[in-house]
């Protein structure tokens, strides 16, 4: 009995702390609904601010990351095309090279009216000039027109006085496609011979004759095919790639290697119009 009371007398903190840690886990145990309840009402609370001020700071994040990945983007593009030209690489699958991609920023657009147009804020300072291609991350955008130090005109792919060399991607035949005026949305594509392969859905995309577009950017899509009773082609309507009523950014391209192009075809067309040959 002595030696039990020595023990009590020398653990008497230990067991007044068990004996307290045991009445604190029959409190909690008891409320625990309410407690429950408590935390999960204050964590309701704290994640909805949370939701909030993330949101609010996302928004604000949104901008400058959207111009840092433009940014990035189209440094990468010039990056590929000028190293591989430097090393040379002539290879079928290798295509555009001696392309240069410069950024801008829509400052301007029109898309009712028979010449619509739009403006961007890079010009001559910036190394824009005439007859540049301008597309966007969704496709072919149009032709740059008249350049300032800071501004560029660009003639829309919805202007009817432009015409754009095309072709149908599945199967390689080449057209032209151009704007009837009528739906922003859609573009026409004409001279697909009636005896070609066509589908609802086919994908339209540059050709690659013309000395200002480099071939495979997406036009669109095929959305409605009937046959000229005219003629011995189709008339097909195809629906843009881009929304031009959310254009915001582009890309114009420089083709660094269409000067020798341009010589030589000028130069064959003046030899035969003075019958040199």
């Amino acid at each position: 009995m002595k030696e039990f009371l020595n023990f009590i007398k020398s653990a008497h903190f230990f067991l007044l702390f068990l004996l307290l840690e045991i009445i604190s886990i029959l409190l909690i145990v008891k409320n625990t609904e309410k407690a429950s309840g408590f935390l999960n009402s204050a964590n309701a609370v704290s994640g909805f601010f949370h939701s909030k001020i993330t949101n609010i700071s996302d928004y604000f994040s949104l901008k400058t990351d959207n111009a840092k990945l433009i940014k990035e983007n189209y440094l990468l593009h010039n990056y590929i095309n000028s190293t591989l030209t430097e090393k040379n690489l002539y290879s079928p699958e290798i295509q555009n090279l001696g392309l240069f991609y410069k950024s801008a920023k829509v400052v301007k657009n029109s898309i009712n009216k028979p010449y619509n147009i739009l403006t961007v804020n890079k010009g001559i300072l910036n190394g824009i000039h005439e007859n540049m291609a301008v597309v966007s991350n969704d496709g072919v955008i149009g032709i740059t027109a008249v350049t300032g130090k800071k501004y560029t005109t660009v003639i829309s792919i919805l202007n009817t006085k432009l015409e754009i060399s095309a072709k149908v991607k599945r199967t390689n035949y080449h057209g032209i496609v151009k704007w009837d005026g009528k739906n922003p949305e859609y573009v026409l594509l004409t001279d697909i011979p009636v005896y070609s392969s066509l589908f609802i859905g086919d994908n339209i995309v540059t050709g690659g004759y013309s000395s200002i577009f480099p071939e495979n950017i997406k036009i669109g899509t095929v959305s409605e095919v009937e046959k000229d009773k005219q003629s011995t082609f189709y008339n097909i309507k195809v629906k843009l790639s881009q929304d031009f009523r959310k254009l915001e950014n582009v890309y114009l391209i420089d083709y660094k290697g269409i000067d020798e192009r341009n010589r030589l075809e000028d130069s064959t067309v003046t030899m035969f119009q003075f019958n040199r040959f």
